[in-house]
């Protein structure tokens, strides 16, 4: 899998040669985020495509039962992410509608850490 670069805010980096693109474990860990990023309703050609936490946050506070139920629901959505096998050591923490979830996916290419934070 090759995968353009993007910078921190998220734009893609221009690419000159094939060697500057995203592989490996690395690209994966990219497809990752920004799967993560693109929430519900985001992409106008198909609306119910992405990450529905922010729907589930819209409901009510955020307590610690619902930040590991949210936590089984990105571990589930992660794992549909191409050259994804498993998430382990997941962490969730909650601070009213803010989540923090944290986990080491393993990859076709190996693991790699992965941090995600709710805005």
């Amino acid at each position: 899998m090759l995968i353009r670069p993007v910078d921190e805010s998220g734009d893609v980096l221009p690419v000159l040669r094939v060697s500057d693109m995203l592989k490996g474990s690395r690209a994966t860990a990219e497809l990752i985020h920004d799967r993560l990023r693109l929430l519900t309703g985001e992409w106008w050609e198909n609306p119910g495509r992405g990450n529905g936490v922010l729907e589930m946050l819209k409901e009510s506070r955020l307590t610690e039962a619902d930040g590991q139920l949210i936590a089984g629901y990105l571990s589930s959505y992660i794992r549909e992410t191409p050259g994804v096998h498993d998430i382990r050591e997941s962490k969730v923490s909650a601070d009213g509608r803010r989540l923090r979830f944290s986990f080491i996916a393993e990859t076709t290419d190996g693991s790699v850490d992965i941090s995600y934070e709710s805005e």
